[in-house]
């Protein structure tokens, strides 16, 4: 009896062990952002100052996630114009160009990502990488979870559909290693799908 117990507190024990405040390594995101950066990112148990605090807009509620490069799945049918001066900054840059599509759409350059327009609604967002990522490291910085399923595999690139509630998710393949990714493509929705 007293074996089973200890064999069942052993792995809550381990397990809050692990996980506790002390953990101090830094996760595989945070080890390449500080690398990008070249300088080593704090530890979770240092209190973070307020210039690398989560971004969020006054009033709206919303937090970006730290290690997060874009938050895709917060963009996505969004209509730009609701977004606050920091959010476009932080998520997308500085406003570039701006192109007029036909079918009351446009297309967006920002400085870190493209996105397309229809009627105002940003329906889909692309970001080159920081880095040539794996799978679980591109979906993760750009806020979806490190796991999507299985993806439809092509030559050049992953894809989901119908995958997170996005029409579209793509992963674009680097030419040098076919397990690292350069790009992400993602599609809120189709416009031509709503008529």
């Amino acid at each position: 009896m007293r074996l089973l117990i200890v064999l069942l507190l052993t792995p809550c024990a381990l397990l809050v062990a692990c996980s506790g405040p002390g953990v101090d390594t830094p996760s595989l995101i945070e080890q390449a952002e500080g690398q990008e950066k070249g300088a080593a990112k704090p530890s979770p148990a240092v209190v973070p100052s307020s210039s690398s605090a989560p971004e969020s807009a006054p009033g709206s509620g919303y937090v970006k996630r730290a290690g997060l490069h874009i938050d895709i799945p917060f963009l996505a049918d969004k209509r730009l114009d609701s977004l606050s001066k920091e959010q476009t900054l932080d998520q997308l840059g500085v406003l570039i160009s701006r192109k007029e599509l036909p079918e009351n759409e446009e297309e967006v350059l920002f400085d870190k990502t493209q996105v397309w327009l229809y009627d105002g609604r940003i329906y889909r967002v692309r970001k080159k990488l920081a880095h040539p990522m794996d799978v679980p490291t591109a979906l993760g910085t750009s806020g979806f979870p490190l796991d999507l399923g299985p993806p439809i595999e092509a030559s050049a690139e992953l894809r989901w559909n119908f995958s997170w509630n996005m029409r579209r998710i793509r992963l674009e393949r680097t030419r040098d290693d076919e397990r690292l990714y350069r790009a992400i493509d993602v599609y809120a929705f189709l416009p031509k799908e709503l008529f």
